[in-house]
């Protein structure tokens, strides 16, 4: 990618971040993918403070792609760790288009950006960090067309006031 459109991707994926942001969510954060591609051994990592353990919360993966993206779904291995050590292991099958390749979700340009439910009205048992691993599972060794992964944990609908 030349230093042109890096620069304006990343102005973009920053400015999108700025306008995407919710003040219901207690995270939210994205990783930027390396922009020769997504490497399959490859983590993105997040850590998320949990202090509420009444409260019921969503988690939301955020997938940011480019056109150039060669698939209809994403395969991600997502992995969480409790303050107590407690692993948990998923796999999850993000649909980013439709059969005739029409991106899903919402962007400008040549990214679009997907916001995928991963938990629904979800209890977190301790209070402390919460450590989410997430790594691509398509066959690609290397996974171009991904831009960016985000987390986001927010009170569930039922739980905001």
């Amino acid at each position: 990618m030349n230093k042109k459109v890096l620069f304006f991707t990343s102005v973009f994926t920053f400015l999108l971040t700025m306008v995407s942001c919710n003040n219901d969510a207690i995270f939210l954060e994205y990783q930027t993918i390396d922009d020769k591609g997504w490497c399959k051994d490859s983590l993105v990592t997040f850590d998320v403070n949990v202090t509420d353990t009444i409260g019921d919360y969503d988690v939301i993966v955020n997938i940011r792609n480019r056109n150039e993206y060669s698939y209809q779904n994403l395969y991600l291995f997502i992995s969480s760790t409790s303050p107590k050590n407690v692993m948990v292991h998923d796999t999850l099958n993000c649909i980013l288009a439709d059969n005739q390749g029409n991106w899903y979700g919402s962007g400008i340009g040549s990214i679009s950006n997907l916001p995928i439910l991963y938990m629904s009205k979800i209890k977190f048992p301790q209070a402390g960090i919460y450590h989410f691993e997430i790594k691509q599972g398509m066959r690609e060794s290397v996974l171009e067309g991904i831009n960016d992964i985000g987390l986001k944990v927010k009170p569930s609908e039922n739980e905001q006031k």
